[in-house]
């Protein structure tokens, strides 16, 4: 007798679960997929600096003097930002003055001399082989003085450290009194000339940017933004998935070197194929979806591209009209994982 309830009962179970799953199966919500616009707008900190930044090094050995500038000032062109004091300067200073006075001396003693003996020679106690000699060492003597002078005026420009064109100090690597050789940085200058908004972008935002985007910059602590356009795209070598994206000011519009805020990109609003987001399927590190026909339901492995307002674009794996699966979409594609899944040995 119990055995005879017991085959009632699993008969019972069997057919509610067939019941159960023709029902499910019934009750599949779809959705086609159809072209349409997708607006994607990538936001992402940015920064205003120069294609390259001028670094002014120490020309010589010495101890700095008068360095007064802090990160964030202007500069103009041609402005003296330090000097270079200390023992070795003003030794070779005083060196160079030595060097300048005796070529100022072989000067007037051979001025001298040429004069003497072209007087000799209109008087005919000399020759004019003598004469030519004595011009040729005053000509001599101008030339050495000559280059002491420009050695003199070369060390004192190489003393005074300025800048060679407008823009911003973005960093002081000395202090003032500090002994620095030769070579060392003590200054690095944002260019006013030839900016360019930076933006670093990650992650899908990323795979959205291109060049020629169009989008704003908005200087932080203003309600002004400017209109910039991607100029170009790389890559980082040191961070992997980081996108440096570099965009020009649009005409009518400036920067400000070092200056910080936020830049919002729009990407292009053209007509896309699209499927809910909701049929997308994550597994296994690719995207998925299920393409329902007669025939039921089919993975199929998609490309995703740029979402907005529940929709997402679809790149590749999918034709117009292809109708995929919008509900309990992964339980539908893990139905039947205990088919598919092997026990370990």
């Amino acid at each position: 007798m119990n055995a005879i309830r017991l085959l009632f009962l699993v008969a019972i179970t069997g057919t509610w679960s067939v019941a159960s799953h023709h029902a499910f199966a019934q009750d599949v919500v779809t959705m086609p997929a159809v072209q349409k616009r997708i607006v994607v707008t990538v936001s992402a900190p940015a920064r205003v600096q120069a294609t390259s930044n001028t670094v002014l090094s120490a020309p010589t050995a010495g101890i700095v003097s008068g360095l007064r500038i802090l990160p964030g000032e202007v500069v103009r062109s041609g402005q003296t930002i330090a000097h270079l004091t200390g023992p070795m300067v003003s030794t070779e200073r005083a060196r160079l003055a030595a060097d300048l006075k005796s070529a100022q001396i072989r000067v007037s003693a051979a001025a001298q001399a040429a004069a003497i003996e072209q007087q000799k020679f209109d008087e005919q106690l000399s020759t004019r082989d003598a004469v030519a000699r004595a011009h040729a060492e005053l000509d001599t003597a101008r030339q050495q003085f000559v280059a002491a002078q420009a050695a003199a005026r070369s060390y004192t420009s190489l003393a005074d450290i300025g800048t060679t064109e407008p823009g911003v100090v973005t960093a002081v690597n000395a202090a003032d009194g500090q002994y620095v050789s030769a070579g060392q940085a003590l200054v690095t200058v944002a260019s006013a000339r030839d900016l360019h908004v930076v933006a670093n972008v990650y992650g899908s935002d990323a795979a959205s940017v291109t060049a020629g985007m169009k989008g704003v910059f908005l200087r932080e602590g203003t309600d002004a933004p400017v209109d910039v356009a991607v100029q170009r795209t790389s890559w980082s070598v040191t961070a992997p998935g980081q996108l440096e994206v570099w965009l020009d000011a649009q005409p009518g519009h400036s920067l400000v070197a070092g200056t910080v805020g936020t830049v919002s990109l729009t990407a292009s609003d053209d007509k896309r194929l699209a499927v809910p987001s909701a049929a997308l399927i994550l597994d296994g590190g690719q995207w998925w979806v299920l393409v329902r026909d007669k025939g039921g339901n089919h993975r199929r492995r998609v490309v995703p591209g740029p979402s907005e307002g529940g929709w997402t674009s679809v790149r590749q794996g999918l034709a117009p009209g292809e109708r995929v699966v919008t509900q309990d979409t992964y339980l539908l594609f893990h139905q039947d994982f205990a088919t598919r899944y092997q026990q370990a040995d």
